[in-house]
């Protein structure tokens, strides 16, 4: 465990938590519904995705 996770409020904690529930939402649903065969093809896909969100949300 990093210590800056250690030394995160509660709030920033569940915050980060949060953000990872969506993301392995984002990679379930991607593998459930895609054909995509390559690791590398699954991991830029959900990259980009990913990279949206955020961009979204500092936006």
């Amino acid at each position: 465990m990093s210590d800056s996770f250690i030394s995160m409020s509660n709030e920033e904690k569940i915050e980060v938590a949060e953000q990872r529930i969506i993301e392995l939402k984002t990679l379930i649903t991607h593998w459930k519904t895609s054909n995509i065969s390559s690791r590398r093809a699954t991991v830029d896909f959900v990259e980009t995705i990913l990279s949206d969100r955020k961009k979204t949300k500092a936006a």
